[in-house]
């Protein structure tokens, strides 16, 4: 790969979703203290290295929005006015976001190390677009966190092999760094660059999917998507869509909306 030598002094803003979830919001930031000791401050004067930005649909009145900055002194609430849905509210966090490199996260993602080695990857590599980590659950099961593109015989393939298998659809442990066609809304990082030319995720979706739509938009401007197992983070997914009904619909009109889009083979 072609090498794009950059400085590691850079910040980085991480924008999470939260929908009535403050918990999720406290196990964020107390992963992320771990994971970077003083994530708000550095002692020489400069910019901040992380900030996180909580993107909230909750529609919380304006003595809540109050008492909320007051207790994460850490964090940068953007208070949505309305609950859009996962991509309009990343979109909106990722608007106030000042970094240089941007992630989008599940609230109830835990970090476990600094990111630090996939930031320099990416800023290494100026033909990735997209990059994701390794996921493991708080077994350390490897999570099915890096796809193949859904055809609808391959999405029901995969929905048969899931229930045969009782719900376990694994990773394989990759080692290196590997391209491929898509990695999970769960944790995704860009550069602004990135950002600035392709575009936030797509708001045809109120939840399901953007992520594979921001995903391939990156393979037709010419970006590769890399997992990179180096660094890991711990998430286990509901699986709200197998699960209630109501999130079923939602996943099918989502799909049927990329496939509009992209075609049955994208």
């Amino acid at each position: 790969m072609e090498r794009l030598e950059l400085s590691d002094e850079r910040m980085t803003s991480i924008v999470i979703i939260e929908y009535n979830s403050l918990e999720d919001v406290d196990g964020f930031v107390a992963s992320l203290a771990s994971s970077y000791p003083s994530p708000s401050q550095v002692d020489d004067g400069r910019e901040p290295s992380i900030e996180l930005i909580v993107s909230s649909n909750s529609m919380y009145d304006e003595v809540r929005q109050k008492q909320l900055c007051v207790q994460y002194p850490t964090v940068k609430w953007v208070f949505n006015e309305k609950n859009g849905g996962f991509a309009y509210g990343m979109n909106e966090g990722l608007k106030a976001a000042q970094g240089d490199t941007l992630v989008v996260a599940n609230a109830d993602v835990k970090l476990r190390q600094s990111l630090q080695p996939m930031t320099s990857y990416l800023w290494n590599h100026k033909e990735i677009g997209i990059i994701g980590p390794k996921i493991v659950d708080d077994q350390d099961i490897i999570q099915d966190s890096f796809r193949h593109f859904f055809s609808p015989w391959g999405f029901f393939k995969r929905q048969v092999g899931w229930i045969k298998n009782r719900g376990k659809l694994h990773e394989k442990n990759f080692t290196t760094p590997v391209s491929g066609d898509w990695i999970i809304g769960a944790f995704m990082m860009v550069r602004r660059d990135f950002y600035e030319k392709v575009g936030g995720l797509s708001e045809d979706y109120f939840m399901y999917c953007e992520d594979m739509d921001w995903c391939r938009r990156a393979h037709l401007s010419g970006y590769e998507v890399v997992y990179f197992p180096e660094v890991v983070v711990e998430y286990k997914g509901t699986r709200s869509s197998r699960k209630r009904l109501k999130y079923t619909k939602i996943h099918i009109q989502s799909l049927l909306t990329f496939w509009r889009k992209y075609g049955f083979h994208a």
